[in-house]
């Protein structure tokens, strides 16, 4: 292993000294990409180049840990500040690269000012210039080091794990400030939806929201909702979420003494910190409503001098399905006017198709007329994709090159857990802090067989011995494929199914949703991750 500095300078003697002194002085230490310990090291790859012109051309061959350029070097176009050109295009390449400049005696403060992105540090052209250079380099080696071993591996592959850094959902994000602030300056509250599928990051949204709230001083609580038995009744699905609000609440259930009387006065103990709710049965019954409403109102009565608005964000609607009533329970709870008159702003995240499966009953269902609000989650812009990868990478001192993060937008086409996962295999595989091509495959594999085990495996199996023979064929194809292909492919044995069968398996993998149609009699798999998945799975 080996650390790679180049350095850009038009005068060959000074490249030549720069060199020698690097080479002689630098103290390097071991790095294993699978441990951080350190050992001897005595490779450290020094090359030179003294036009603009080839110092692109490595750039673009090689992965360079570190660049040093002087500022005043004739540029490809004649520019008198070349150096400039050069900045640009490593932060191009490698937005991460640590940029060394050297500049003109007294101007170093001036290139400070007008060099703000990507440079470690300035040096000046003096007497002490090669002592200084070495210095420099000496800290932008241990800072990289010290970042790595500090930050670990950024991606997160585990479901339920929040991604170290939020990226894109702008829409997203100024939905929800209009929520709040109708809710803060009008008399009406918005309760409102986030639609999402799979992976696409409704929790994690919510949990940014939640940041929004405490940045701005307002109380919100998250409740992932727990998946239920099958039959929960709806006062367990509503104590349920009246724990989940109190278990994120900021302060201890003794500060709650509005709630604490009234639960006192039906009967319910709280015991310990887990708030499991204790039932006296010798009290009165009460309905579901009523206790929802009853505790919400004296919840607020008790956080109204705390906050302008208390924000509930419900997780995983999904989960609730065995006592799927309780949603319309709590749409007729807030629609009461004593909760109207609270500043409680309730949002729900769930899959659209699970929302379709509680409102399709009825197309004037009174749960789709009273969630109007809502916002639907896309995968992430191309942009998105690179900002957040970069971001991600940005404290680790790791860099993707150029064709592994366009391979990435391409494979997971903004999908942001298919992106975590895969990223984290990528940087698992870095070589002296590049991540570069010739390791995608193996990333891919081990990305490919995470997502197996979260998704893919559940969504295979659901097709019959016949119909993952016709998936193959679709998958194989990386543009949609009519049936009439998939008929010509059986006919020359391609495929060994029956063919007056084949139209009918097609209809059931649509059915299943592991196709999609595209266009009259056209089929494609919509997921590139699956459909590389579906490739690399033994036959």
């Amino acid at each position: 292993m080996s650390i790679r500095v180049l350095i850009v300078d038009d005068n060959r003697d000074t490249l030549r000294a720069y060199t020698k002194a690097l080479q002689r002085k630098i103290k390097m230490i071991g790095r294993d990409r699978n441990s951080m310990e350190g050992s001897p090291l005595s490779l450290l790859e020094v090359e030179n180049a003294d036009t603009i012109t080839l110092a692109r051309e490595k750039l673009k061959a090689k992965p360079f840990d570190i660049l040093i350029v002087d500022l005043k070097i004739p540029g490809p176009s004649g520019e008198e500040m070349g150096g400039l050109v050069l900045i640009s295009e490593s932060l191009r390449l490698d937005p991460l690269r640590p940029i060394v400049v050297i500049t003109g005696y007294g101007s170093v403060e001036l290139a400070r000012q007008t060099l703000t992105q990507g440079v470690f540090d300035f040096i000046e052209k003096s007497a002490t210039a090669v002592d200084d250079l070495i210095n420099v380099v000496q800290r932008a080696i241990d800072h990289s080091d010290e970042k790595m071993r500090r930050a670990g591996n950024p991606f997160t592959p585990m479901t339920g794990v929040e991604p170290t850094v939020f990226g894109g959902r702008t829409k997203e994000l100024e939905f929800f400030e209009q929520r709040i602030n109708r809710s803060l300056h009008t008399k009406f509250r918005e309760h409102f939806l986030v639609l999402g599928d799979w992976g696409i990051g409704k929790s994690t949204l919510l949990k940014e929201y939640k940041r929004i709230c405490q940045s701005r001083g307002h109380i919100a609580s998250i409740v992932p909702l727990e998946a239920l038995q099958s039959g929960t009744t709806l006062i367990e699905a509503a104590r349920s979420i009246v724990e989940g609000i109190f278990r994120d609440l900021p302060y201890s259930i003794d500060q709650f003494k509005k709630v604490a009387s009234f639960f006192d006065s039906v009967g319910i103990s709280v015991l310990g910190t887990g708030l499991q709710f204790k039932r006296d049965t010798s009290k009165r019954e009460m309905s579901t409503q009523a206790f929802l409403h009853d505790t919400l109102v004296r919840l607020w009565q008790d956080l109204e001098s705390k906050t302008d608005v208390f924000i509930i964000l419900l997780d995983d609607l999904d989960n609730f399905m065995a006592a799927s009533e309780i949603v319309m329970t709590l749409r007729q709870t807030l629609s009461m006017e004593s909760i109207r008159k609270t500043n409680i702003l309730v949002g729900i995240a769930s899959t659209p198709n699970t929302w379709l499966e509680l409102t399709a009953v009825n197309k004037h269902h009174p749960l789709a007329r009273y969630f109007l609000s809502r916002v639907e989650l896309d995968p992430l812009s191309e942009s998105e994709v690179r900002e957040t990868v970069l971001n991600s990478l940005a404290d680790t001192g790791i860099s993707f090159s150029t064709e592994v993060l366009n391979r990435v937008v391409e494979y997971t086409e903004g999908h942001p857990y298919e992106m975590q996962v895969l990223c984290f295999h990528l940087f698992n595989n870095q070589l002296s802090r590049r991540v570069e091509i010739e390791v995608w495959d193996k990333a891919l594999q081990a990305a490919l067989n995470d997502l197996g085990m979260a998704v893919f495996d559940q969504w295979f199996n659901q097709a019959s011995s016949e119909e993952a023979k016709i998936l193959r064929v679709i998958a194989e194809s990386e543009t949609p494929m009519p049936v009439k292909d998939i008929h010509s492919r059986a006919a020359a044995g391609k495929v060994k199914v029956s063919a007056g069968n084949i139209a009918k398996y097609v209809q059931r993998l649509a059915e299943k949703k592991l196709i999609s149609k595209s266009g009259r009699g056209m089929y494609t798999l919509s997921d590139r991750m699956f459909r590389s998945y579906v490739l690399n799975r033994p036959d």
